[in-house]
């Protein structure tokens, strides 16, 4: 009897360790949460006082004053090459989980003309927060309504011009989707900004100007400028509620949004982008947010997770790559 009980009881010992091996093992495989250990780098390829500075400055206002983080974002603005050295940088620190940067439209047209080192598909994607919306814009009085505008471009090519801010741009590649779906050829005149785009217009020395809302909107409200189409795919609302998309004009390839997202260095660890991507998206659900940021500068919210970022980006840098073929071969 003593033996059959000590039988059962090394029987039942083993099985305890046995599963004590199995919870183990499941513990093991299971990864890690992350949660940032130091202050993060959070990147802006760009000057401050940019739209890609204002981005990240309020995102990591928010996510600090709120505590989504308990260690601190740094804004660090590495600008040059239109976007390249901040790419760089963060493609040197390769899996590096406290290292993030703003990654926009103008990153992707920079390196598909210059052929710069850092592509898209280098960096980690980790989140999309918000689509920047473009506007034609024109004196007003001098063009009532984009049929105008575009019958004066059909009857004299190149001649008809229209300003923005940099060669390769964001603004180039509308006007090259204009010259691309209309039939007409208008002239693209590079400024060093938005700011040298409005004066040439105001001044008469272009026909029309590429203008994010906040760039247009003083403007608007004071009856010099008028904005005769919305490259969105909706209309926006306050000043520009009359100003009709492309879309509507009968052009529907003619969109344009510039993405405003985040990504990481290569080989960022699933569990760190997980972290990121809740702590990002509880950002945007704030007052301070939607108001402040998307309200204020007439943005549209456009929130992508990883994979859907990723498979958005492709296909953005496939437009951009054609519109570009379009305006080299012009």
């Amino acid at each position: 009897m003593k033996k059959w009980l000590a039988v059962v009881l090394a029987c039942l010992m083993l099985a305890g360790l046995v599963a004590g091996c199995g919870s183990q093992e499941k513990a093991a495989d299971k990864p890690a949460a992350f949660t940032p250990s130091k202050n993060t780098e959070f990147i802006v390829p760009y000057a401050p006082g940019g739209g890609s500075d204002l981005f990240a400055r309020i995102l990591a206002d928010i996510i600090q004053k709120n505590k989504f983080a308990d260690e601190a974002l740094m804004i660090v603005n590495k600008p040059g090459g239109a976007g390249a050295v901040g790419d760089a940088y963060t493609f040197s620190k390769k899996g590096d989980n406290h290292v993030i940067t703003a990654y926009v439209s103008g990153q992707m047209t920079s390196n598909l003309m210059n052929k710069t080192a850092v592509s898209y598909d280098k960096l980690t994607p980790i989140v999309n927060l918000a689509l920047d919306e473009y506007l034609l814009g024109v004196l007003a009085g001098n063009y009532k309504a984009f049929d105008e505008l575009l019958a004066a471009a059909k009857a004299a090519p190149n001649e008809i011009t229209i300003g923005g801010s940099g060669k390769g741009t964001e603004d180039e590649l509308c006007v090259g989707l204009l010259n691309r779906h209309t039939g007409a050829r208008f002239k693209y005149v590079p400024f060093n900004s938005s700011g040298e785009v409005m004066s040439a217009m105001l001044g008469g020395h272009i026909k029309a100007g590429i203008f994010n809302p906040n760039e247009c909107n003083a403007q608007i409200a004071a009856g010099k400028v008028a904005t005769i189409g919305g490259f969105g795919v909706k209309r926006l609302a306050s000043v520009f509620k009359d100003t009709p998309t492309f879309g509507e004009l009968g052009y529907q390839e003619v969109v344009f949004q510039q993405f405003r997202g985040i990504a990481g260095p290569p080989d960022m660890s699933p569990a760190a982008v997980k972290f990121w991507v809740e702590a990002f998206r509880k950002a945007t659900q704030t007052a301070q947010w939607q108001q402040d940021y998307l309200a204020k500068n007439s943005l549209t919210e456009h929130f992508l997770e990883p994979e859907a970022f990723k498979k958005f980006l492709g296909e953005e840098n496939q437009k951009y790559a054609d519109i570009l073929n379009d305006i080299a071969a012009q």
